[in-house]
Formats: C-alpha cells, sequence, structure tokens
C-alpha cells in the first residue's frame, strides 16, 4: 500500500512524465524490484494511481443518496461529492491534480480508465436532471446541462482562484461550496425548465 500511495502522491506533483520509478520507491521507502513486482512498470503504477485517487474521493463523498430522496436532493447530493472531490481545505484533491497533468501532457494511458469510472456517475447526474424537468426533454438539453454543472464546479477549483472575485480572498470551505452547490442548482434547474417551455411553446 505504501508504494501505491506514494504513486499517487508523486504523479499529482509530477505528472507522468516527469514521475520517475525512483522516487516513487524512495518515498514508499523500498526498492525499484518491489515496485515492477507489486505494481508492474511505471505505466501499470500510473494507471494503479489514477484509478485509485478517483475511489478515495468516491469513497469519501459518495454522490448517491437513498432512492427514495428527490431528484433535486439527489442532485444536491452529486454536487456537493463533485466540490469535495475536487477541493480538500482550500486545495485540489491528488486526483484533480492528476487528471490536470493529464490535461496538460497526456500520456494517453488512462483514457479507458476516465471513461469507466466516470460511467456510473454520468449516468447518475443524467437520471436527475432528466427526473427534474420530466423525460420529454431532449437527450441533447441534458448534455447541456450536465455540462453546464461540471463547468461550474470545475471553475472554483483552487487554481482559478484568481479568475473568480468570489473566493479569490477566501478559502474554498464547506460554507462557500454549500453556497455554491445551492447556486448550480439554482441555474440549471431553471435553465432546464426554461427549455421545456421553449420547446413547448415551438411545438404549439
Amino acid at each position: 500500500m505504501r508504494l501505491i500511495q506514494a504513486a499517487c502522491d508523486v504523479f499529482a506533483e509530477k505528472g507522468y512524465d516527469d514521475a520517475t520509478v525512483a522516487e516513487i520507491c524512495a518515498r514508499a521507502d523500498a526498492n525499484i524490484a518491489a515496485l515492477n513486482y507489486h505494481l508492474g512498470d511505471k505505466a501499470a503504477a500510473y494507471r494503479l494511481a489514477y484509478e485509485l485517487s478517483f475511489e478515495e474521493g468516491l469513497s469519501s463523498h459518495p454522490f448517491d443518496l437513498d432512492s427514495d430522496a428527490s431528484p433535486m436532493e439527489r442532485l444536491e447530493a452529486h454536487i456537493v461529492s463533485l466540490l469535495h472531490r475536487m477541493n480538500v481545505d482550500g486545495n485540489l484533491t491528488r486526483f484533480e491534480r492528476i487528471r490536470n497533468w493529464e490535461s496538460l501532457k497526456p500520456s494517453g494511458l488512462v483514457d479507458d480508465i476516465d471513461h469507466e469510472v466516470r460511467k456510473e456517475s454520468r449516468a447518475h447526474m443524467l437520471k436527475c436532471l432528466a427526473e427534474i424537468v420530466g423525460e420529454e426533454v431532449p437527450h441533447e438539453e441534458l448534455l447541456l446541462a450536465e455540462a453546464l454543472v461540471l463547468s461550474m464546479c470545475r471553475m472554483v477549483l483552487p487554481f482559478n482562484k484568481h479568475e473568480l472575485a468570489l473566493v479569490e480572498d477566501r478559502t474554498i470551505d464547506e460554507a462557500l461550496l454549500q453556497k455554491l452547490t445551492r447556486r448550480i442548482l439554482d441555474l440549471v434547474s431553471g435553465g432546464l425548465k426554461f427549455a421545456v417551455a421553449q420547446g413547448a411553446k415551438a411545438q404549439g
């Protein structure tokens, strides 16, 4: 476990290209042979670190609620989960740092993992959005709403603080995350309802 935790830390700090097996092993107080034996090569360690860092965040901040919760309550829980999985004590989580490196310098090693780990989360959000405004909403409108939610969540990541007066001089704490969640919910649900009304008007 020390090896994979060290791999998560090093890949989060340096990305795939600049991370080395030697540094990972030094952090874990292990020899290089141990990494090769337990994790495989550097690429295999990177894939494991990407998946583990995502699962850690989801385990700490699950997005799902009991089935008897309303669609709006479930969407709220999902947004809260997203914001917490992106921020920890005002800093980027390990997964977000690894993911940012992957965006800046794509390795192509985790594309399949990224798609797989997000599949359940995406399906959950789209289901919540559809239930809020009714199944008659065109699927493209739901995809646009999903993109809007994700964009608004990502705009309050710590590295965007200089672009947002709201957060430039304050910590991204629990109170702020809750306030942001409510505003995102208001904007998304209002936008979807407006889209439905416009569609009904066009058909009438």
